[in-house]
């Protein structure tokens, strides 16, 4: 059968194992019927995860093929990802004419400096309907909470304080996600298309000048560094005044921090209260107060709640999820209670309450998505009571704070540390190694990690953070090597050891983890670093980001031929700082021709970043 004739069920299919830069590359523009086929692809466009010569592929796309049928972009600066938001803005310019039909724009790792790239696009892009930025790095949180306000505030602006209306061209942004951007103390904003937001922001006060400053949301999701009581002039207009509604919301969830015997119950009732329409209500608040001490309160009190529920005639779903510490614990979280309640208004049964306790000291769960195992509390564990912990978890951390006896806990793997047959751990994402391992090919240690890659499909990354014994390098690669046949889904690594990175090391790492895209790793003071980069470059076929601490010469080191190469490291040191890009040409293949390399690179301090 030729190609043309084949349906387009069985193109969309063969599109489904390749990734968007290889449909992109093989099938746009062969013809009508193939670019319509492939339309999803040219119309969301997701960069991240590529080198940068495909990145480069993509940016002269949009800019001669399909920029203005594009819908949504997502742009990362994560590794092993190029900066790819500053990259684009210079790549795509101009950036209205070139995209005039963008409704969604995901920014991933948002550095603070580049907060002048994409905020001033948002009043200009007329079809754009959603934004979502990831902040990393924020240094300057009021310039960052001007910068929001300002954006969010679509048809005022501020004199003194006063606002006036002003025309202009109208907004059509309906969804707006910030994550990442530090607790922010808002001013007064008015906006009057935005119907989903996500923010972090201060405390009650902050929350109240949303609940007054947008006329249509619909659904809010705040994360509150704590819940307070209002300050007295917004108490006034609450209490006496009763002109705070934000009628249009149906759908509000918040975590927060909160002091029960601060905030009455009743006092959270009252900040429900501006809220006469609600739908769903979801909320976490969290407790320093330990559990005893919250056992009295009306929080837990089922009839509070049902009363709760009573008063708001709209009101389908309430969760509410309180976290404490348990008595006499060390001050370790743990889910206290859970208040759920539903309602069908079309029956006339009463409203179903449903607290459920956690009182199981056993059940102690650290909040967070990274699970810290002592090598040695490890082995006393049962399979059951680890899975438990790695369901809820993303990073897996194994430590070790002194040399164990190998003997006793490393020779022998127990087999009641078994995980069970039926369980996938589908949420891990790396693991960790980091302390003192004194041997690291041990039976122990190459069962267990074998057992949860196995089990970890998404498991993608692999840290080393190794001290105090020299050459690990050559111990990392004794633990991996038994782990060979199970290494092939591991793209990231990270090496912060002593030990020589010579080829020898070099040219075995990449062939027991084939697929590494990035590698992260310490350079000792002694190791030329233009001979590293060429080992990497030669080896790991597809490394798209290389990472390089380089290592200080110590001060304790006075010998003569040390003197001769702290006067070389420095020289070079001073090069690459002038131009990075430039160094790495004269020293390293990436200045060959036949090398063929599109790259970028950057040095800050002791850091050497490379994108290929």
């Amino acid at each position: 059968m030729p190609f043309e004739q084949l349906p387009d069920e069985l193109l969309l299919i063969i599109c489904s194992y390749l990734s968007s830069f290889h449909i992109i590359k093989a099938f746009n523009d062969l013809n009508y019927r193939l670019n319509c086929t492939i339309n999803q692809y040219r119309q969301n466009i997701d960069l991240r995860g590529l080198n940068l010569r495909q990145f480069y592929f993509f940016c002269k796309m949009i800019r001669s093929s399909f920029g203005n049928k594009v819908n949504s972009i997502i742009l990362s600066n994560a590794a092993p990802s190029v900066r790819q938001l500053t990259l684009f803005r210079k790549q795509i310019e101009p950036f209205i004419q070139l995209l005039p039909n963008l409704q969604r724009l995901t920014l991933i790792d948002y550095y603070d400096d580049e907060l002048d790239l994409f905020l001033p696009l948002i009043s200009i892009l007329k079809n754009l309907k959603e934004l979502k930025i990831t902040f990393v790095k924020n240094k300057n949180e009021s310039t960052l909470c001007s910068l929001i306000t300002q954006m969010l505030t679509d048809n005022f602006i501020y004199f003194d304080h006063i606002p006036k209306r002003r025309k202009r061209d109208v907004s059509i942004l309906e969804k707006l996600i910030f994550t990442g951007t530090g607790y922010l103390k808002l001013t007064p904003i008015y906006n009057e298309t935005i119907t989903h937001l996500t923010l972090e922001i201060e405390n009650t006060d902050d929350l109240f000048e949303i609940f007054t400053g947008f006329d249509r949301l619909q659904y809010l999701n705040v994360n509150m560094k704590e819940l307070t009581v209002l300050t007295s002039n917004l108490y006034d207009i609450l209490y006496k005044e009763r002109k705070i509604q934000c009628l249009s919301l149906l759908d509000f969830r918040f975590q927060a921090k909160w002091q029960p015997e601060v905030l009455s119950f009743n006092q959270f009732l009252s900040i429900l209260n501006s809220l006469p329409n609600l739908q769903h209500l979801s909320c976490t608040l969290k407790s320093e107060v330990t559990q005893d001490k919250l056992a009295n309160s009306d929080y837990i009190k089922k009839e509070r709640w049902r009363n709760l529920f009573a008063e708001f005639h709209y009101l389908i779903d309430l969760t509410c999820l309180i976290k404490c510490s348990l008595k006499s614990s060390n001050y370790s979280e743990i889910d206290f209670v859970r208040i759920a309640a539903n309602a069908s208004h079309a029956s006339n049964l009463p409203v179903d309450i449903q607290l459920c306790y956690n009182n199981d000291i056993t059940s102690n769960i650290k909040s967070d998505l990274t699970l810290e195992l002592d090598i040695q509390d490890l082995h006393r564990m049962t399979g059951s009571q680890l899975a438990s912990k790695l369901l809820r978890s993303h990073e897996l951390t194994l430590y070790s704070d002194f040399f164990v006896d190998d003997d006793k806990v490393l020779s022998t793997f127990p087999k009641s540390l078994t995980l069970p047959d039926h369980l996938i751990f589908s949420q891990i994402r790396s693991l960790d190694l980091l302390g003192e391992f004194p041997s690291m090919n041990n039976i122990f240690l190459v069962t267990f990690v074998e057992q949860l890659i196995c089990r970890s499909p998404n498991l993608q990354s692999i840290g080393f953070f190794l001290y105090w014994v020299e050459n690990m390098t050559d111990l990392v690669l004794n633990f991996l090597r038994p782990l060979k046949n199970y290494l092939k889904q591991i793209k990231k690594c990270y090496l912060y050891t002593e030990g020589d990175i010579d080829e020898k090391f070099v040219s075995e790492l990449a062939h027991l983890i084939p697929s590494l895209t990035l590698l992260s790793v310490k350079i000792d003071w002694y190791c030329n670093t233009a001979e590293v980069v060429n080992l990497c470059l030669m080896h790991m076929k597809h490394l798209i980001h290389l990472e390089m601490v380089l290592e200080d010469i110590p001060d304790y080191l006075d010998e003569d031929y040390i003197d001769r190469i702290k006067m070389e490291k420095e020289i070079e040191g001073v090069a690459m700082a002038r131009d990075t890009r430039e160094w790495l040409k004269r020293n390293t293949i990436l200045g060959k021709r036949s090398s063929n390399r599109i790259f970028r690179a950057e040095k800050n301090g002791n850091d050497l970043k490379i994108w290929l």
